[in-house]
């Protein structure tokens, strides 16, 4: 399975950006789940990882560490315009971002997944993100439910599984008569 050079700060901040050009509230639950389905959408379209970093199972659902500790900050109020994901591109003295890390214009494989999955869930909250990504079977719920609990890492071939199932419905669901 071919890697990718992208962090999820990367992927974090696309969905930022989108979220604030459009003036959509973005928490950091909802960012978190976005990224997530982000993750296993491109595992099913794209055949590789978006990033990678170890996607664990916590109470709430799957979890990219570095995200929520980059934004636990907000609680769950919306991130607020003009704070970005790192991904370490920090001066050393004076620890101010140095870049900010974006998804390549150039990207379209990965554009694409990120567009369509934003249309699909951008006006949904974290708390609907967090059921989703904790249905029976889900990867969270093999990982923490039948694993071996909190911080268990999540396996690539089950968020692939489940993601590959959550596409194919959401494709039945738009082919069918309104």
């Amino acid at each position: 399975m071919k890697n990718t050079s992208y962090s999820s700060a990367h992927i974090a901040n696309y969905f930022l950006w989108r979220a604030w050009r459009e003036e959509v509230q973005i928490t950091p639950m909802k960012l978190i789940k976005l990224v997530y389905i982000a993750y296993g959408w491109n595992l099913v379209i794209n055949q590789n990882k978006l990033f990678n970093e170890k996607i664990l199972a916590w109470d709430y659902g799957p979890v990219i560490p570095s995200i929520f500790h980059e934004f636990k900050r907000f609680g769950k109020d919306p991130i607020t315009k003009g704070n970005y994901a790192t991904d370490g591109d920090c001066h050393s003295e004076t620890g101010e971002l140095l870049s900010v890390p974006i998804v390549s214009g150039d990207d379209n494989e990965v554009l694409k997944v990120l567009n369509a999955e934003w249309e699909i869930y951008k006006f949904k909250d974290g708390l609907e993100l967090s059921k989703i990504t904790h249905e029976e079977g889900s990867a969270w719920s093999i990982a923490y439910k039948q694993g071996a609990g909190k911080n268990s890492v999540l396996s690539d071939d089950d968020i692939k599984k489940r993601s590959s199932e959550a596409i194919n419905r959401l494709i039945k669901k738009s082919k069918a008569p309104k």
